[in-house]
């Protein structure tokens, strides 16, 4: 029993370790096999590119056949004929019966083209400058553009502009037809860039960013004194604000309503801006100034917004008695008067000028406004402040102009306000003020504000720049020059 039970753990011992060289061998062949495999995909993976690669054939040579050419003729060289390339677009075919049209080809459009157009009389252009409470649409109002049109234009506008960035100062120009439809507009919203607006064949807008200088330019007028010196500019073609620039800054050395005479002249060097296209936009302003007549030889320079002689000396300026644009009547004068709505005797600190309501009122010298609004009896009133320890006052005005506020600037004869009622008032006119260090003068007295002079470093840059105005700077500086004496014989 013993030995069957030795027997029977033998063969168990020998069934274990054949099973172990079994296993042993099988996880050889197994590594065998994957690296087999392995092997394999990787030579697959490296052959890919060249088996999927196409093969390009080269091209069949051509045979050369040789051309046997006979004792006693020449070798005629040919020249290459070039190929002839067949023409593959076809004709733009067009069926009528299908309702189609020929393309015509797209124009680029332009708003240099309206400008020119404008320059040529074929439109009409103008311009308008953005003041306080100005918007879009008012301006395109102004122009009578209808109301459906103005949405129009502002959604356009807005695609490329933020319409709340509009300020005041920015200017618009307007091209209509001669039949006040507008064409298109355009804003500079940087020195070589502008903003425009065009109307296309079907009535609708298109927006677009263009580039393009606007140039300044300088332009001379002689006015030859026929009648009257504004008459006789207007028909040289000089504009209404250059007028009234060339009589303010004359006024103190020549009075144009006595001392003008037939055959005075006045020379005028005017600035303005011009478009690419041609077109003048904005104002003209005045740089220089040179009346001649029987008595003065008179030279003025426009240097930041004042006019010096070539010195660098302003005029003495005499402030302004009647400051409206209409012929007033004095309806009460200054001093102790019997007051109309009162009915007692009161001290008239000022003048009353009777007008037509809205008839406007203008600055009586340069100066900075100090107040304006309602001032109790004197209703909507204005003062302003100017050299010289002189103050200017108006009252019972109808309304101010609109950008005006405290601070601001205003030049003479420029308009500030219009003739009213408001106040203590039996009817329309300006009481007008004139106040020196504190104490009411008479309106109507000599009132003069002294001259001012240029020095040191400012006056040098006032004398450069004038003489790179007028050629003939040198000589308005030396006054009038002696003739030269006789020459002594030897």
């Amino acid at each position: 029993m013993n030995r069957l039970l030795d027997k029977i753990q033998a063969l168990s011992l020998r069934l274990k370790a054949s099973q172990a060289v079994m296993r042993e061998r099988l996880g050889t062949i197994n590594k065998q096999f994957t690296l087999i495999v392995f092997l394999l995909v990787l030579l697959c993976f490296l052959t890919l590119p060249f088996v999927l690669t196409p093969v390009n054939k080269e091209p069949e040579s051509e045979t050369l056949v040789p051309i046997l050419i006979e004792e006693g003729e020449e070798e005629v060289e040919t020249e290459p004929q070039p190929i002839e390339v067949p023409d593959l677009t076809e004709p733009e075919q067009i069926h009528e019966d299908f309702g189609d049209e020929p393309v015509e080809a797209q124009q680029e459009l332009s708003f240099d083209d309206l400008e020119k157009r404008a320059v040529l009389g074929e439109l009409k252009a103008s311009s308008r400058t953005m003041v306080k409470g100005d918007s879009l649409l008012s301006l395109l109002s102004e122009q009578n553009v209808p109301a459906n049109e103005r949405m129009e234009i502002v959604e356009a506008l807005e695609l490329v502009l933020d319409l709340k960035s509009l300020r005041p100062g920015l200017t618009f120009l307007f091209i209509h037809d001669l039949e006040g439809r507008l064409m298109g507009l355009s804003v500079r919203q940087k020195e070589n860039e502008s903003l425009a607006v065009l109307r296309e064949k079907d009535n609708s807008w298109v927006t677009f960013s263009q580039t393009g200088k606007v140039e300044t330019k300088q332009e001379y007028v002689q006015v030859v004194v026929e009648r009257t010196f504004s008459g006789s500019a207007q028909k040289a073609g000089v504009p209404n604000n250059v007028i009234n620039q060339v009589t303010g800054a004359l006024d103190g050395e020549f009075d144009f309503a006595t001392d003008i005479k037939p055959g005075d002249t006045i020379d005028i060097i005017m600035e303005g801006k011009v478009t690419q296209g041609g077109l003048e936009i904005g104002s003209k302003q005045a740089l220089y100034i040179g009346l001649k007549t029987s008595k003065l030889n008179v030279h003025k320079y426009a240097y930041n917004g004042t006019f010096y002689d070539a010195r660098g000396r302003t005029t003495e300026k005499t402030l302004m008695k009647r400051p409206l644009k209409a012929r007033p009547r004095l309806s009460s004068p200054f001093g102790k008067r019997r007051h109309p709505i009162l009915q007692y005797e009161i001290f008239h600190k000022g003048v009353d000028l009777a007008v037509p309501k809205n008839t406007p009122v203008m600055a009586a010298a340069d100066g900075t406004i100090e107040i304006i609004g309602r001032k109790g009896s004197y209703g909507k009133y204005i003062r302003i402040g100017h050299k010289g320890g002189y103050q200017t006052a108006y009252a019972h005005l109808n309304g101010y102009r609109q950008d005006l506020k405290v601070g601001s600037k205003v030049k003479r004869g420029e308009v500030i306000a219009y003739v009213g009622t408001t106040g203590r008032s039996t009817g329309p006119h300006l009481h007008f003020e004139v106040i020196k260090n504190g104490k009411v003068v008479n309106p109507f007295g000599n009132n003069k504000i002294s001259s001012t002079q240029l020095t040191g470093f400012e006056l040098e840059k006032f004398q450069s720049w004038a003489e790179s105005i007028h050629p003939d700077f040198k000589l308005h500086l030396a006054g009038k020059i002696p003739p030269l004496p006789p020459v002594k014989p030897f």
